[in-house]
């Protein structure tokens, strides 16, 4: 029985390695780097692995005429601002090194009321290159909230893409902080693979025992 007590772990650490191996997959998801002067914000910035367009960028908290909360993980976090003419836009080449499903989480807030117009109403939304994989919204002044969303994808390359959604408007921002995505095991694999463990053991020892 010490042998099953043994291929037990192992399948253990096994599954452990698969979640973890693929666990980096997202580059710069505190969005750290480039690392800006503090209390100002970027449009656009280069040199951060996720392209940015239009209206959207990097905020060293609180981020200036943001009013940005706390960066939850360093000091700098991603804004998804509207603008009719301009949306804002980020993303990142990433490469699946396996097919099946994964989990997507990072943490969002809504911009506070200025006083001035602009808020943190802003309906976004999260492709897998052409695909929407999840869709959101965040209200004005809410904090640093966690989501989590699961996808299907194939392996290899693919692009990652968070922008604003049909049914913005007026001058919102919503900021994003530690983006990741890892791997989630198939459950059915992993019973299929400990039961195989399993029998073998069960079967050296019967013959042993002969």
């Amino acid at each position: 029985m010490r042998r099953v007590a043994v291929l037990t772990a192992a399948a253990g650490i096994w599954l452990a390695t698969i979640a973890s191996g693929v666990g980096q997959i997202i580059a710069n998801g505190s969005f750290e780097t480039p690392d800006i002067s503090s209390n100002t914000f970027l449009y656009d910035p280069s040199g951060a692995v996720w392209v940015f367009t239009g209206s959207s960028g990097i905020i060293d908290a609180p981020g200036g005429a943001f009013f940005g909360e706390p960066a939850p993980d360093g000091s700098q976090y991603a804004f998804l601002q509207f603008d009719p003419t301009n949306a804002g836009v980020f993303s990142q080449t990433i490469t699946l090194s396996l097919a099946g499903t994964y989990e997507l989480s990072y943490l969002v807030a809504g911009r506070p009321n200025n006083g001035g117009g602009a808020a943190g109403n802003l309906p976004y939304q999260i492709l897998l290159d052409s695909t929407v994989i999840a869709s959101d919204s965040t209200t004005t002044g809410q904090p640093f909230t966690s989501k989590v969303f699961d996808f299907s994808a194939t392996t290899g390359s693919h692009t990652l893409t968070f922008e604003t959604a049909a049914g913005a408007s007026g001058d919102n921002t919503a900021f994003f902080d530690m983006i990741a995505i890892q791997a989630v095991p198939e459950p059915g694999s992993a019973v299929l693979f400990l039961s195989s463990l399993i029998a073998a053991a069960v079967t050296r020892q019967i013959r042993t025992r002969r």
